[in-house]
């Protein structure tokens, strides 16, 4: 019986972007993102992070290698209103009103959303009036946003779209775009802020010198940094169990009382030490992104 195959929501294949002058911002990246995944896209300045985008929606020609959307060319699935996205900034037309922007481009799309819902899921009830010059960065964040939803999209790009908001803005932003993947959107987002990526993203690229350096679930890499395990304990006691902690690879240390054991899949090793007669006070503390983004990349990523 023949499948009905659902085609990816992102697929790029072999895709390099060389400028003139031998700069190569994107290196024969080969990536697929299915339908309904929520992911994030990380790597310092320069990783190639805003090319990929560019390159998947069709805003650059890739040098080599190709890009598609939901089965079809970029610039077919945008024409269709199937992609939302969201920049870090970009003209908007300061002496309109949000609701005149808003009617404006629902205009644009044969079946958008509403314009209540919109605004409802936006949270922009209070300045549907104002026009778009009194509005804060934070807000006229929002108001892309909308300008994103509108045509109530199956894929969304996000390029750095909590840049300069206050940690309540973002809080509100990524509140919205929870919702939004919740009802089966795919959500593919660049970001600086490792926290966002930690808290949103079901799966996490880090980029590096235009490669795809690492490409897991989030949850999954977590568990590959480096955790850390303090316990109290007496001096003996400890030194009886050093050996047994390095021979199974983990770091030990003994230090006023307190053993420190530092490595991956620590579980193991709060067993044995709970064992000890004594051992109390065990404390875990899991691997951070901001430790695995720097131990991929070699940069500590701000800010957080």
């Amino acid at each position: 019986m023949e499948m009905n195959l659902v085609p990816s929501a992102l697929g790029l294949e072999h895709v390099t972007m060389r400028y003139p002058g031998g700069v190569t911002a994107v290196d024969d990246v080969t990536l697929t993102i299915a339908q309904g995944e929520v992911v994030a896209l990380l790597g310092p300045n320069g990783a190639g992070k805003t090319t990929l985008i560019d390159l998947a929606l069709g805003l650059q020609h890739p040098t080599a290698g190709s890009a598609n959307l939901l089965g079809m060319s970029p610039p077919d699935a945008i024409s269709r209103g199937l992609i939302g996205v969201v920049n870090q900034t970009g003209a908007l037309p300061v002496d309109f009103s949000v609701h005149q922007l808003l009617t404006l481009f629902s205009g644009f799309y044969a079946t958008p959303l509403g314009l209540v819902e919109v605004v409802e899921a936006t949270n922009l009830g209070g300045l549907v009036k104002r026009k778009i010059r009194k509005l804060s960065g934070g807000e006229q964040q929002r108001v892309r946003l909308a300008l994103a939803l509108l045509p109530d999209p199956l894929v969304m790009f996000l390029d750095e779209p909590t840049a300069g908001m206050d940690p309540t803005a973002r809080q509100d932003f990524w509140r919205v775009i929870k919702k939004a993947a919740g009802t089966g959107r795919t959500v593919i987002f660049a970001t600086h802020y490792l926290a966002e990526a930690e808290a949103f993203a079901e799966r996490t690229i880090i980029m590096r010198d235009g490669r795809v350096a690492v490409d897991s679930p989030t949850h999954a890499l977590m568990r590959r940094g480096t955790a850390r395990l303090t316990i109290d304990l007496d001096e003996g006691d400890a030194i009886g169990v050093l050996a047994s902690l390095e021979e199974r690879g983990w770091t030990a240390l003994w230090e006023d009382g307190r053993l420190v054991v530092s490595g991956s899949d620590l579980d193991d090793a709060a067993r044995i030490l709970l064992a000890v007669p004594g051992a109390h006070n065990l404390r875990l503390v899991d691997a951070s992104l901001e430790d695995i983004f720097a131990s991929v990349t070699g940069v500590k990523e701000g800010p957080q």
